[in-house]
């Protein structure tokens, strides 16, 4: 598990560190303090690509929200595209919990009716891990223009996606839709 958020914060004490190295031999002279400076500019060079290296659980969970949003758009516009009849598989599936079979036909019908314009912009995505890193909380903004029925233009969203980790893979169990407005939950068309 790495230790912050991003690299930028220890390659920055490390930056700092130089320059109070710089300045103490600016000012005695002593070739030992000149020698710290290339050690830290390798510290910091390693912290950078270590933190590219390891992806933390929220990282993850953040990973596999933008990828379930292009894999979305991406099928809905192949359904525009092509036949309307709904593929075997369905690759949005994925990142849902087989148990939760009422967002997976959520996800079939909106398939079926919604087509993605220009791709899904979005904004604001907050992820909370919970219950020692085997669950997670995103909220996040999502703005589209899409054509659904008789509708075509701009509609923006907001979302809560409940996750858990289920044989090393994060899952959706549970997907809210907030009011863009107050954040107030709200229903999501049934699919009978």
């Amino acid at each position: 598990m790495w230790f912050t958020e991003d690299a930028w914060s220890p390659i920055i004490l490390c930056v700092v560190a130089g320059v109070i190295f710089f300045v103490a031999w600016s000012t005695t002279r002593k070739s030992a303090f000149l020698l710290a400076l290339p050690l830290l500019l390798l510290i910091a060079i390693t912290l950078f690509f270590l933190e590219r290296a390891i992806v933390t659980d929220g990282e993850q969970v953040e990973q596999n929200l933008f990828s379930l949003i292009d894999t979305f758009a991406e099928e809905s516009q192949q359904l525009a595209m092509g036949s309307n009849e709904i593929p075997d598989q369905v690759r949005c599936h994925h990142y849902f919990s087989d148990s939760n079979t009422t967002d997976r036909a959520r996800v079939v019908a909106a398939l079926m009716v919604v087509r993605i314009d220009d791709g899904i912009s979005v904004k604001d995505v907050e992820v909370r891990l919970t219950n020692e890193n085997t669950r997670a909380v995103t909220h996040f903004r999502a703005n589209a223009t899409l054509s659904a029925g008789s509708f075509t233009g701009h509609h923006p969203s907001r979302w809560e996606l409940s996750w858990q980790k289920e044989a090393g893979e994060w899952k959706i169990t549970r997907t809210r839709m907030l009011s863009v407005m107050t954040g107030e939950e709200q229903t999501i068309p049934r699919v009978d």
